[in-house]
């Protein structure tokens, strides 16, 4: 065999071997499979959703609650930017269920399994291109804030912290998303069922009102849960208060975001085994 094409499920981006069947780089492999998840999104509108939905959902909150929020003084730009860019961290990882059902409807794990070239190449792509994604939100999360009232007053290294804590979110929760819909037979209808928790979570956190704004029974729940925990975090990144934190209160996100991630790779590790075996 002298030179030759690898073939490609449909859908996925043709990658040129070399004389011999020559191993083709993982970085190159995820670069190609990338550029053409990103061209899908774009013909599908996907993108537009990305970046369309966190301004109508900081709208959808903003609009009818900051008058009475900000009769106490507060700032409810301030206030409610963290929790609109960590529900389009949720919203990212159920957009990763879908993609990871139609790559295997396609087949593309079993069919790159037996080419020359890293089998983690379609997993780094759904995952690169989920991060890419979710920025698309954040940029436009945070110049909607900035807009109405939303500032950094922490520092270089707390805004990029605060950054960074949903992107991580992100990336977490969709390896545990593409590992369920790797192996889900009805993606789609996996990610409208994820609309219910990711309701859930949003609306009974502290990131729209205080705990204290809730029932005393529910409190505990609210105060603990990740979405509460990651926005009063990303708001003491904010301001600035974490200057003075302690250790012991840096456990709680840290905790989190560790323990999702580590989750993730678990997950994404055991639904590849599975869809390979």
């Amino acid at each position: 065999m002298s030179t030759g094409t690898l073939l490609s499920p449909p859908g996925v981006p043709v990658l040129a071997a070399a004389p011999g069947r020559a191993r083709v780089p993982l970085t190159r492999a995820v670069r190609v499979m990338f550029t053409e998840k990103a061209r899908a999104a774009l013909r599908s509108g996907d993108l537009l959703i990305a970046t369309a939905s966190p301004l109508v959902f900081f709208a959808c909150f903003y609009i009818p609650l900051h008058r009475r929020f900000e009769l106490g003084g507060g700032d409810y730009a301030q206030f409610l930017t963290p929790i609109i860019l960590l529900q389009a961290a949720l919203f990212t990882a159920i957009a990763a269920t879908e993609v990871a059902g139609a790559d295997a409807r396609a087949g593309v794990a079993e069919r790159f399994a037996s080419l020359p070239m890293p089998r983690t190449a379609p997993l780094l792509s759904r995952i690169g291109w989920a991060g890419v994604r979710m920025s698309f939100g954040l940029a436009a999360g945070l110049l909607l804030g900035w807009a109405l009232g939303f500032g950094f007053h922490g520092g270089v290294g707390a805004a990029i912290a605060f950054v960074v804590v949903p992107l991580v979110f992100a990336i977490a929760l969709s390896m545990l998303t593409d590992a369920a819909g790797t192996g889900a037979r009805d993606a789609v209808g996996v990610a409208h069922v994820l609309m219910i928790p990711q309701l859930i979570l949003t609306m009974a956190s502290t990131g729209l009102v205080p705990a204290a704004a809730f029932p005393e029974w529910v409190q505990p729940f609210v105060r603990n849960q990740p979405m509460s925990i990651l926005a009063d975090t990303m708001r003491a990144l904010s301001d600035g208060s974490t200057a003075q934190w302690t250790a012991a209160e840096w456990t709680a996100p840290l905790a989190w975001l560790l323990g999702l991630l580590a989750a993730g790779v678990l997950a994404v590790v055991l639904a590849g085994r599975r869809q390979v075996d």
